[in-house]
């Protein structure tokens, strides 16, 4: 079962896969990456949520990084959830977990969008769509251009008032 089967699979257990928040796609982003992380979680979800309560209960024996990607989870989920993961752990997590914790970042923002599109080997797949982070990009840069130069035509009309 690949990453994408599994990330379905907890959407659907919500019985509302087409209508959830970011918050839930970044947990489910982030819940769906390990197997047995997987198999844990999926006892946890149905249609009131996500029980964090119990997965932390369940994942007590796991590694640390995994708990820590539990514990961020609920907190993207539920931001006013004590995290444990500080960033000084969060940047010692290494590959790929500091790569899906930061996906999950954008995804729990809106920036970016979880799409499940079909393989090559007829496995579904996950794709992160940033197209809405780059136009914010985008408009971030044309500000910053617009602001030099309204700065540069106030420097030069500076220089070229006489002095009284």
């Amino acid at each position: 079962m690949t990453q994408a089967n599994r990330y379905k699979e907890l959407a659907a257990l919500t019985k509302r896969a087409d209508n959830l928040d970011p918050a839930y796609h970044a947990a489910f982003y982030l819940l769906s990456y390990d197997p047995e992380l997987y198999e844990t979680a999926r006892r946890f979800v149905n249609v009131d949520g996500i029980g964090f309560t119990g997965i932390k209960r369940a994942t007590r024996d796991f590694d640390e990084r995994t708990r820590f990607v539990v514990d961020i989870a609920h907190n993207l989920f539920s931001y006013n959830s004590a995290c444990k993961a500080t960033p000084f752990e969060i940047s010692r997590l290494g590959y790929p977990y500091l790569e899906i914790v930061c996906n999950s970042f954008y995804i729990a923002t809106g920036e970016v969008q979880v799409v499940l599109e079909q393989g090559q080997d007829e496995q579904p797949g996950i794709k992160l769509d940033a197209s809405h982070y780059q136009q914010s990009r985008r408009i971030q840069q044309r500000f910053e251009q617009l602001q030099k130069a309204m700065i540069a035509d106030t420097v030069q009309d500076e220089a070229t008032e006489p002095e009284r």
